[in-house]
């Protein structure tokens, strides 16, 4: 299927494909052949050819989109994000179609901040238009903000009621408020203009989760894109699986399939005679010490059956059944004990996710905070901390050299008395490992973490330190020095 370098319209605002300056009939060579080479899945060759233009014309916002596009289809967040902060902030987003473009192009990347200030632009040159409000909703709950965010969606619905985009997006402030039955009022009135549309169905399985997990819940979670392998194997939708082999089809984070690898060993005891499963390449060498017939995703075997990570509990008809006697189910490799020279306790600590990850905006610890926590008596903290975040160097803080094979990560784990980290990957690995772990989360957090409590209900070595308000991680460092200290 062609992908084209496209972006959003707001309603009410002209479309000029390149505003700026004259475009040359060289350069509009170079789009022709950038556009042919990423529709033939050519992306070194799209990129060099979008980038010539580019370099060309810097102050075209719309041609940095374009770039970004290509970044983004050939799977680096990172490029993309930069190509788009380039242009944000050099080049000419005043007309408000092209800082509707920009932004929303930046709020896809994780550029939360950007994206808001254009569309504030384009909502003080358009004060009436529902798509531009709605898309200022979308940005500043993105910055946990759900107040204004709020606010701004309820005068974007005014203007635009039947808008099921506009609904949607209601109903995903009334979550990040915590307003779970708000938000599914908001999802029926959506599904009622825009029936079987799966981003609404997907919002509706995170709000259900959150109160958590369900029959309802997992189904809802189906409308998901689904991972689909290039063999000959059949979808797996409960059939029997006697003397059969089945793929599970890697998907999303890492942190996931740490989660979900608990319902693997379901295949096998309902018959498979042989469960393969597909995973993050730095994740391979973990599970197959720990047993798991484990692949890198790209290069599936040949199947019977195949079946997404995630949609194990669904189609294995589980209910609110997540948690049992499974867990823990993944141990280190290798372990040697290595002598101490304090008797204090040992804790690792993780800060910030992925970097390529959007939604880090509103999960990462503000890193003005961490010399408050390293400077809790009686513990030596280790930085677990992986790419640019760990660098920072505070006093009392060990900086450990950090592997990207999780191995590796599992064998550090087990000689520490506990980590402290937020919500990303490893945080499941400490879960699936029984390691003792303290998580910090956002007011509202993602939907495995639930809206109460210090327990989670996947892993019982994990304990909770929510957010009271959003943004408020002062009070977090507060509960966690607390509980760390007991």
């Amino acid at each position: 299927m062609a992908r084209r370098v496209t972006a959003p319209v707001a309603p009410g605002v002209n479309h000029r494909i390149l505003p700026g300056p004259v475009v040359s009939e060289s350069w509009i060579a170079w789009l022709e052949a950038g556009q042919q080479a990423l529709e033939a899945g050519r992306f070194p060759e799209a990129i060099a050819a979008f980038t010539g233009v580019r370099d060309a014309l810097p102050g075209d916002a719309s041609i940095a989109v374009a770039l970004a596009n290509v970044y983004r289809l050939s799977g680096d967040i990172i490029l993309a994000r930069a190509s788009l902060h380039t242009a944000f902030a050099t080049a000419v987003w005043t007309d408000p179609h092209v800082a509707f473009t920009l932004g929303s192009a930046l709020l896809d990347t994780g550029a939360a901040f950007e994206a808001a200030e254009c569309f504030e632009h384009v909502v003080s040159l358009l004060p009436h238009n529902a798509a531009a409000l709605g898309a200022l909703a979308g940005a500043r709950r993105t910055l946990g903000d759900p107040t204004t965010a709020w606010s701004l969606i309820q005068r974007a619905v005014a203007e635009a009621p039947e808008d099921p985009a506009l609904l949607l997006t209601a109903a995903q402030v009334r979550h990040d408020h915590g307003d779970i039955d708000g938000a599914l009022h908001w999802l029926d009135r959506a599904d009622a203009k825009r029936p079987n549309h799966a981003p609404t169905q997907i919002q509706r399985a995170y709000s259900l989760l959150l109160r958590g997990a369900s029959c309802t819940a997992w189904a809802a979670f189906e409308a998901r894109p689904l991972p689909s392998p290039k063999t000959a194997a059949r979808p797996w939708n409960g059939e029997s699986l006697q003397g059969a082999s089945v793929l599970v089809t890697a998907e999303q984070g890492v942190g996931d399939q740490f989660q979900f690898l608990r319902f693997v060993g379901h295949l096998t005891e309902r018959g498979a005679a042989r469960v393969v499963v597909e995973c993050h390449a730095d994740a391979v060498r973990l599970l197959v010490a720990n047993g798991y017939n484990a692949v890198a995703r790209g290069a599936p075997p040949e199947t019977h059956w195949h079946v997404p990570l995630l949609s194990l509990p669904h189609r294995l008809g589980l209910d609110t059944d997540v948690c049992d006697d499974r867990v823990p189910y993944l141990r280190a490799p290798a372990f040697s004990t290595t002598t101490r020279e304090s008797s204090a306790r040992r804790i690792g600590l993780v800060w910030a996710g992925n970097s390529a990850f959007p939604g880090r905006v509103t999960r990462d610890l503000d890193p003005a905070l961490l010399p408050a926590i390293v400077a809790t008596n009686g513990i030596e903290w280790v930085s677990l901390q992986h790419g640019e975040a760990g660098t920072v160097s505070f006093p009392r803080l060990t900086r450990f050299t950090v592997s990207s094979d999780w191995a590796a990560t599992a064998d550090v784990l087990v000689t520490l008395d506990g980590l402290v980290t937020t919500d990303t990957g490893i945080a499941h690995l400490a879960g699936a490992m029984g390691v003792r772990c303290w998580v910090m989360l956002q007011r509202v957090p993602d939907w495995r973490w639930g809206l109460t409590g210090q327990q989670s209900a996947w892993y019982p070595t994990l304990r909770l330190v929510r957010q009271l308000r959003w943004q408020d991680w002062q009070t977090v460092v507060t509960q966690l020095k607390k509980a760390v200290l007991k």
